[in-house]
């Protein structure tokens, strides 16, 4: 609110007119009482206000009654008013009587609100800070950092992770107050969530026990006391180390050949089947993947109809769709798995990774 203490204004009136408060949305104004040769008749005066420009403003209703000062709310921000105060007076005539009572007008002033303030903006990210593959495939952890402003103004923060190939759909999910508990009775390998209250900015949210050598999506909402749906602060992706290589030669083309080798391979297959990859696979192995399509473009703009992005999909989240498919016996006896793709094209790169993935088994038999 903003206060004026002075800067009368009139015009064509018996007196004076002028603003004592303002702000985005309304205006108070105050005006002489009529004295000297105007007597105001009863107790009220009239006020009309319009926003300007506007023809004959004021001239006819509505009028507002009103006691030497009137405060307009409801007005639009940033945006000039123009008010006119009526007294209902009698006027001294030359010799001194009074006479001739009558509406007359005591003052025309004219007022802006201010503009409506900015509201506080939101500025919010989700960062990982640590990675780490434990003891075992199951026993990789993370920890993420989610920071925002205005950290007060909320009654809890959570933050959840899904690994890629989870059918759930974590955002509509995580973002309900009282889903989570609900819907995943647990946090294990495949999702989890953590909530924290308070949650001031900069804490650390950690999640154990996830699997080794996987892609994990995380995601961060903040709530407001009493209300249901979260406010987003944010979302990353994670790759849980370990020993990722033991995990098969498509796991390495994938993480390090996913635009040569693999867009060279997503591309033959596309032609190899009459109809899509995708469909063939779905329709022949797993239905669940028209709902991992649905959610993978829904969370992460990813269409996994197209065959790299299929193939990536199948490879990271460890599907058994990817094994059946790659020991399909045509597949086989033509050679167009991908492991026998690599061996003919690429036969030196094929031997160096098999040289990688064997040294682990052969630092086990050592020890």
């Amino acid at each position: 609110m903003l206060f004026f203490c002075g800067g009368a204004n009139a015009a064509g009136g018996i007196g004076s007119v002028w603003a004592t408060a303002s702000d985005d949305s309304s205006i108070s104004i105050t005006w002489s009482v009529p004295s000297g040769d105007y007597d105001h008749v009863g107790s009220n005066y009239k006020v009309c206000y319009r926003k300007t420009p506007t023809v004959n403003v004021c001239g006819v209703g509505p009028y507002y009654e009103a006691s030497n000062s009137y405060h307009a709310t409801g007005l639009s921000s940033g945006t000039e008013y123009k008010f006119k105060v009526w007294c209902y007076c009698k006027k001294r005539n030359w010799r001194g009587k009074w006479k001739d009572a009558k509406w007359r007008k005591i003052g025309t002033y004219k007022q802006s609100t201010s503009p409506e303030p900015e509201p506080d903006v939101l500025v919010s990210s989700i960062s990982v800070v640590d990675v780490a593959p434990g003891a075992s495939k199951f026993e990789a952890s993370i920890d993420v950092e989610v920071t925002y402003t205005n950290a007060a103004a909320f009654e809890f923060v959570r933050v959840c992770y899904k690994k890629l190939g989870n059918m759930s759909s974590m955002n509509s999910i995580c973002s309900k107050r009282d889903q989570p508990p609900i819907s995943w009775t647990s946090s294990d390998h495949g999702r989890g969530w953590l909530d924290v209250a308070p949650a001031p900015s900069g804490t650390i949210f950690s999640f154990g026990s996830l699997r080794q050598c996987r892609q994990y999506k995380v995601v961060s909402y903040a709530f407001y006391d009493g209300v249901d749906t979260g406010l987003k602060l944010g979302e990353t992706n994670v790759h849980t180390p370990g020993d990722c290589k033991a995990n098969k030669m498509a796991v390495v083309i994938v993480d390090d050949y996913s635009e040569t080798i693999l867009h060279e391979y997503a591309q033959m297959m596309s032609h190899y089947y009459d109809e899509h990859v995708f469909q063939h696979l779905a329709m022949q192995y797993d239905q669940e993947l028209f709902t991992a399509q649905k959610l993978m473009m829904e969370e992460q703009r990813v269409d996994i109809v197209q065959p790299k992005a299929l193939i990536e999909y199948l490879v990271s989240s460890d599907s058994e769709v990817w094994d059946r498919w790659q020991q399909e016996q045509r597949l086989v006896e033509q050679r167009l798995t991908l492991d026998a793709y690599m061996q003919d094209k690429y036969s030196e790169l094929y031997s160096d990774i098999l040289d990688d993935l064997k040294e682990p088994e052969q630092r086990r038999e050592k020890r």
